[in-house]
């Protein structure tokens, strides 16, 4: 992703979590961002420090949709800031190479997700 967003011609920062860990420092830095692109995850919850206006890229795994829109996408909306999501395809996914394409966990995802 840093590769390809360099090539568009943007500024990346990548912040990984020892090399910050002062939350003021934290939040200055994502708030001079326009855009923050990420994996689902956690560390898209930084998005409450970006500007208004900003735009937030979530990379979605395979079935989790629902986690991905109720978490990231209705927050990033109702602090104005502008959401767009990836979903990955099944082929995209480390799963693929991990299980093979017949596996349940690439044709029936929301199936093994409930298992636990």
């Amino acid at each position: 992703m840093v590769d390809s967003m360099e090539e568009l011609g943007f500024q990346v920062v990548v912040i990984r979590p020892k090399r910050m860990s002062n939350l003021d420092k934290f939040a200055k830095v994502v708030n001079r961002c326009s855009v923050m692109a990420e994996a689902h995850g956690a560390g898209l919850t930084n998005e409450v420090f970006l500007p208004d206006g900003a735009v937030v890229v979530q990379v979605v795994p395979l079935a989790l949709d629902w986690s991905a829109s109720n978490y990231f996408s209705a927050p990033a909306s109702e602090m104005r800031l502008n959401y767009l999501e990836y979903m990955i395809e099944p082929k995209e996914s480390s799963l693929w190479q991990t299980c093979g394409e017949n596996d349940s966990v690439i044709t029936d995802p929301a199936s093994e997700i409930s298992k636990g």
